[in-house]
């Protein structure tokens, strides 16, 4: 068997989707093999440069910089991931993109549509592999329920409906921070969690054709700073094929630590999910007994 071929990671951001990636790449082959390449971690760039230096330790990897164009200029670099913070996401994918490195960047891609299109169009015309980090279409009940889609077991689809539910600025005391600045972050709960919600809607029914919506920032003022981001997200969709929908987001739902859900119901049947039960998906299919279940 021949061994895997390497590819240099350089990563920007270390905090907690810094850490999450890093912690990816090392169980690749644990996870996968023959693995499809063998990661090799090769500079991990943050602000701070104590805390950089110690995390690049903890998490493996060769060095640490407080520039992330070093890691775009490094030729042993050939994935540039950027798990910063929103404001970080254009300028620096960008250049990696036309410095010839494949792209991995967090969501939201950008803080607003103007920004995320000039990734995408940046990376689209340099050619490289490129993926916004949109994790929770891979979880196999998922992914499952996006087979017996494209196959038809639902029948006609009419209605897809999700929600994401968090419950970390429940307590109008947790300190400000750069998600709650709208320079910083683009927008709230509809960027930060809602996104993920667009994106699997997207990925089981379709695109999204129209859009009636509300925001509102319940916490307007929070210890720090003055909060001008969304705490809150309802919105009416219609999808690709007349799919009607609704889907809601907020991060100030008490008790809820990770609560993303949604239905999908068609002619024939119809599919829930919970990531709370994360390798559950609820099925109904004509002539099925209610609740039966795949496992994912």
């Amino acid at each position: 068997m021949a061994e895997p071929a390497p590819i240099g990671i350089g990563l920007l951001g270390y905090e907690f989707m810094g850490r999450a990636h890093a912690s990816a790449y090392r169980t690749i082959p644990d996870a996968f093999w023959p693995p499809p390449l063998r990661p090799r971690l090769v500079a991990l760039a943050g602000r701070t440069p104590d805390r950089v230096a110690a995390a690049a330790r903890r998490y493996g990897f060769e060095r640490s910089t407080t520039d992330w164009r070093e890691l775009v200029a490094d030729e042993k670099i050939g994935l540039f991931d950027d798990s910063g913070p929103n404001a970080l996401h254009a300028e620096p994918t960008i250049a990696a993109a036309r410095a010839g490195k494949h792209l991995l960047c967090e969501k939201p891609l950008g803080r607003d549509a103007a920004e995320s299109h000039a990734i995408w169009a940046a990376a689209d015309e340099a050619g490289v592999v490129h993926m916004c980090g949109f994790n929770y279409r891979f979880v196999p009940a998922v992914r499952l329920a996006r087979e017996m889609l494209e196959a038809g077991d639902l029948g006609e689809v009419h209605s897809f409906h999700g929600h994401y539910r968090q419950d970390w600025l429940a307590d109008p005391r947790a300190p400000h921070s750069w998600r709650l600045d709208r320079a910083a972050a683009g927008s709230g709960a509809l960027g930060d969690i809602g996104s993920h919600l667009i994106d699997l809607a997207r990925f089981l029914v379709g695109e999204v054709v129209a859009v009636a919506g509300r925001t509102r920032t319940v916490v307007a003022d929070r210890p720090g700073g003055r909060v001008d981001v969304d705490d809150a997200v309802e919105a009416v969709v219609e999808l690709d094929g007349g799919v009607a929908g609704t889907i809601s987001a907020t991060r100030l739902a008490h008790g809820r630590k990770n609560d993303l859900a949604f239905e999908v119901h068609g002619s024939r049947g119809s599919l829930t999910f919970d990531l709370e039960r994360l390798n559950e998906l609820h099925v109904h299919l004509d002539g099925s007994e209610p609740g039966a279940r795949a496992q994912g």
